[in-house]
Formats: structure tokens, C-alpha cells, sequence
């Protein structure tokens, strides 16, 4: 059995460069095209129709019925039923991806390769393929990308934030976060097809986001080491998933991250969110409402892009927080065995 297992990390191709702090030029109005019209996709619609510097430009959807829904919030935007036509469309500077899992790279990488930003909605990739994929298409294309991760504009992160960067926390050296959620009986086909085929942490990011952000992740620390295991499934035996998956990470300045993951005990909903400074401990369940924390994430995302400034979530953070999830399946399938957490940045010099 192997000591650590090590990933890919492929050389940047001559075509590219780094987009870490990427400026794009300023956007006096942000033209979003939706994509995926479910629940979430409409709740986006409707929010991005009361952002000052936004126009919702474009819609797509395969169901008629939910264009026509749309179409009445939105009078003006153009509708398709295929992403690929709406990534063509010139009146789009930003597409917004609403759709299942397995369907957001294409999506992205459509919307990049015709000169568009994207945001994704979590997780943005599953595969440690996927994530290289999206990093190098916005290299190449000097392309924002970015993952909808609203947990980042949760009140209790923001505040831990303000405090981190005012000195009141002292040094950050251990944050925790958790998707502790019972899924009940809002399992769609695609989700339980997941858990059923793979093991590890299938739903990372709203844990894992804040915390990077309080290391500032490949900005000035760099994780090195996951390690991660998980229970039998006890509760779902068509399962292979656990029924409660844990994954630590360790960073290269020796902080540390735990992350914990499950949607099948029958308990309450918790983000539970722990930051242990040198100075201050804080801890919290985030109960932030969704459609709050959306908002905030909508308005920040538009800002950004009308003031031409480089975003709150780049590429590597979409890269990294989504890797946890392969990741942490290696480590368990090899016997819970440390693997070398990759560096999308391709900066590390030690």
C-alpha cells in the first residue's frame, strides 16, 4: 500500500498564464444568460431582476413551460433550448449555470470557449479531470469562472473575515465546516445515482469555501495532505457513499482543515462552522437563509464585473474546493491513506 498518493498536476500549456487576481475589462451593464430553469435557475432569475448594472439577457431550458415562466420575469431576454445556442449569443456576457451536476462542465467550457464568463452552480466539477478542464479553458481564454458558492456570504463567515483581517482572531490554524443535511425524500435520480456509485465527500464546497478563505488558500498557504474515511452505510445499503464521511486536510504553513459530510441520518440541517484562532475561537451552525446569502453572492458577483475587479471566487478556488471530492474517494478506497492535494496554480516553488 502506498504511503501518499499523488495526482496529476500537468504543465501549463505555452498558450496560457496564470489568472489568479484576473481583471477583466469593466461591464457598464452585466448581460446574464441562464442556464437550467428549475428551482434554483428561477430563484436566479428573479434576483438578478432586481440588480442594479444586470439584465437578465438570455434564458435556456429545455421545457417550454419553464421558458414561458421565465420569459414572464424577464420580457426581454431571448430564449433557446439548446446551451450551446445561447453560448453563441453576442448579447451574453455572463452565463449563469443552473443544471444538474454532470452537465456543468460542458456548459462551462461552451461558455468560455465563445469569450463568455461563467458561474457555476455547486459543486462545479466532480472529477479531478474536470477540475484541470475548467482551469485550463480559463487560462486560455482569460475568462472568468467561477462557482455560485453562497456558505462564502453566510453572516457568520463575513464577520470572521472582518475580524481575521482587523487582528482580532490572531492566526487562523484549524476551521471546520460541515454539510450535515438530510436529503429525506428530495433525492433526484442523479444525486442518489451518485452516492450509489461513489464514496467520499460528494458535496465539499460549503464547508470547505469559507475555510479556504480564511487560509487564503494558493494566495499565500497551500493545502499539501487530505486524508479522509467514512462509515459503513448503515442507513442507505444501496449506498456505496457512508453514511458519515470526515476528511482532514493539512496545509503547507501546518493549518489545518476538517470537513464533515452527510445527507442520509434523519437529524437537523447544519453548516457547522468552527474557526479556532490564536487569539479567538468562534462557533457557529450558519443559519444564514439561503435566498440571503444568494443575494449577497448575486449583487458581489455584478459588482465585480461592472467595476472590472478580479472576483471573490476565482478558478482555483472552484478547482481546489471541488478536488476535495475525488480526493477524499482515493484516500478511502486506498485504506484512508494520505493523498497530495494538487496545486491548480501550478506555483508552488518548495
Amino acid at each position: 500500500m502506498p504511503n501518499i498518493i499523488r495526482t496529476n498536476c500537468p504543465p501549463r500549456a505555452e498558450d496560457q498564464q496564470s489568472v489568479l487576481r484576473l481583471r477583466t475589462a469593466p461591464l457598464d451593464v452585466v448581460r446574464v444568460g441562464f442556464v437550467g430553469l428549475g428551482e434554483r435557475g428561477m430563484k436566479a432569475v428573479r434576483r438578478f431582476c432586481d440588480i442594479d448594472h444586470a439584465r437578465v439577457a438570455a434564458l435556456c431550458d429545455v421545457s417550454e413551460e419553464r421558458l414561458a415562466e421565465a420569459r414572464g420575469l424577464a420580457s426581454t431576454a431571448k430564449t433557446f433550448n439548446s446551451y450551446e445556442a445561447l453560448c453563441e449569443c453576442n448579447d451574453v456576457d455572463l452565463v449563469y449555470v443552473c443544471t444538474d451536476w454532470a452537465s456543468h462542465v460542458p456548459i462551462a467550457l461552451q461558455a468560455m470557449n465563445n469569450g463568455k464568463h461563467v458561474a457555476i452552480e455547486v459543486p462545479a466539477a466532480t472529477t479531478l479531470d474536470d477540475c484541470w478542464a475548467l482551469v485550463d479553458a480559463a487560462e486560455r481564454t482569460r475568462c472568468h469562472c467561477t462557482m455560485l458558492e453562497n456558505c462564502c456570504y453566510a453572516s457568520c463567515h463575513l464577520s470572521t473575515m472582518a475580524a481575521t483581517r482587523r487582528g482580532r482572531m490572531g492566526t487562523i490554524v484549524h476551521v471546520e465546516g460541515a454539510y450535515i443535511h438530510p436529503i429525506g425524500d428530495r433525492w433526484t435520480p442523479w444525486r442518489t445515482e451518485a452516492n450509489q456509485q461513489l464514496r467520499g465527500d460528494l458535496y465539499p464546497t460549503h464547508g470547505m469555501g469559507p475555510a479556504c478563505q480564511l487560509l487564503d488558500i494558493h494566495r499565500t498557504d497551500w493545502i499539501e495532505t487530505l486524508v479522509s474515511m467514512d462509515t459503513e452505510p448503515f442507513l442507505r445499503t444501496d449506498f456505496r457513499n457512508g453514511d458519515h464521511t470526515t476528511t482532514l486536510m493539512r496545509t503547507r504553513l501546518g493549518k489545518t482543515i476538517l470537513l464533515q459530510h452527510n445527507v442520509v441520518d434523519p437529524h437537523e440541517y447544519t453548516r457547522r462552522y468552527h474557526v479556532v484562532g490564536t487569539l479567538k475561537s468562534v462557533e457557529s451552525s450558519d443559519s444564514t437563509p439561503h435566498d440571503q446569502m444568494s443575494r449577497r453572492m448575486d449583487r458581489r458577483l455584478v459588482h465585480c464585473l461592472h467595476q472590472g475587479l478580479p472576483l471573490d471566487i476565482d478558478v482555483y478556488d472552484l478547482a481546489e474546493w471541488c478536488a476535495v471530492s475525488e480526493l477524499s474517494r482515493l484516500s478511502i478506497e486506498n485504506g484512508n491513506v494520505p493523498v497530495a492535494f494538487p496545486d491548480f496554480t501550478r506555483a508552488k516553488i518548495w
